[in-house]
């Protein structure tokens, strides 16, 4: 636990309080609720990262008052992909190591300790596809006031839930020049070894400076990426339509009329020259489907062996689980979808449970 009483920490504590109050400022209620939303979601697994999506949703539903279930949380952890267990417990392990780091610096203020955060701060984990996760820092900081109470002066950390990857990135930016104002200094009365304090200031207020032109440039780019995703989320939502019951669920049958024709080929089955037409539209179809980069979760009408952990992001249709070693059979009757990276669901996979097998 941080020392808050040790009037240096009082000053580092207040500089915090007035770096989030700067920029929350600039917020408006449209465009942080969905982030409130997601931070609690990461502030729990920071919490425990052994979490299971059922859990987590429960106990949101009990702190916040909530009315969440697996499926909401999975697509919460997707949106911001951190769907994959491994790759979510790595960046929440490195965000324990880093807060761990910034409690070390502010407590002994020695230029090491504060190097030593520094290269963990400037360390980059990489997603599964090699890409820098742009939601890095944004977990550092919940992690901060998770294991930290302390260094809250009020409602800091209720603030926070309102910032997006951006702001939580220049927060954390702004802590660490306040950390590496108050590190490194000397505590010899000799006039040799003292920092003038007012090159201190002037340093800082520098800092902050360019730390402002650089969130500028960030926000311009979180707003492109918007407008991307803007566009991916329109593709998925007509490919979403285009497998719902409502519509026959046609990603799906295309995927088993094509899988059919190819395998009455194989078996050399002559087909009747009036439906060959059908046929030809059939395979354009499914390239339509690969050239718009959306693929099936599940090789349809497999039957596998799966555990509860596995099918809670499926629509599983058998007898409930007794505990989550249990295995069942079970056959795949409608492969779901995903876009591109995988992390974009655009139908949950749909099981049956196989019995007298």
């Amino acid at each position: 636990m941080i020392n808050i009483t040790d009037p240096v920490v009082k000053r580092f504590i207040e500089n915090l309080r007035k770096a989030i109050e700067r920029k929350s400022k600039n917020l408006s209620s449209t465009s942080y609720d969905e982030y409130v939303l997601e931070n609690r979601v990461i502030k729990l697994f920071c919490e425990d990262k052994s979490l299971t999506p059922r859990v987590c949703a429960d106990e949101m539903n009990i702190r916040y008052k909530t009315d969440l279930y697996n499926e909401d949380i999975i697509k919460i952890l997707k949106s911001s992909r951190l769907s994959h267990q491994q790759k979510r417990a790595e960046l929440i392990d490195w965000a324990e190591e880093i807060v761990k780091a910034f409690a070390q610096a502010l407590t002994s203020r020695k230029q090491k300790d504060f190097d030593d955060f520094l290269a963990l701060r400037n360390k980059i984990v990489h997603t599964r596809e090699g890409e820098r996760y742009k939601i890095q820092e944004r977990i550092a900081c919940l992690m901060l006031y998770v294991k930290h109470p302390e260094l809250d002066s009020g409602n800091d950390a209720d603030t926070l839930e309102k910032f997006g990857n951006v702001y939580m990135k220049h927060f954390l930016y702004d802590a660490s020049d306040f950390l590496k104002n108050i590190c490194g200094k000397t505590k010899s009365g000799a006039k040799g070894d003292k920092k003038d304090p007012q090159a201190d200031k002037i340093e800082l207020l520098e800092n902050m400076l360019n730390r402002s032109d650089m969130l500028l440039k960030d926000l311009q780019d979180d707003f492109d990426a918007r407008i991307k995703q803007s566009h991916q989320d329109d593709l998925v939502e007509f490919f979403s339509r285009l497998n719902s019951e409502k519509y026959g669920c046609i990603l799906d049958a295309v995927l088993n009329v094509r899988n059919g024709v190819r395998q009455l080929r194989k078996d050399k089955v002559q087909l009747q020259p009036e439906i060959g037409g059908l046929f030809i539209l059939i395979e354009r179809l499914a390239q339509f489907i690969r050239d718009s980069e959306i693929n099936p979760i599940m090789k349809p009408g497999s039957v596998k062996d799966m555990r509860l952990d596995e099918v809670e992001s499926c629509d599983y249709e058998g007898s409930p689980f007794l505990n989550t070693t249990e295995v069942k059979r079970v056959k795949v009757l409608s492969p779901g979808w995903v876009y591109k990276n995988k992390d974009v669901q655009i139908s949950r996979p749909r099981l049956k449970e196989v019995s007298g097998e």
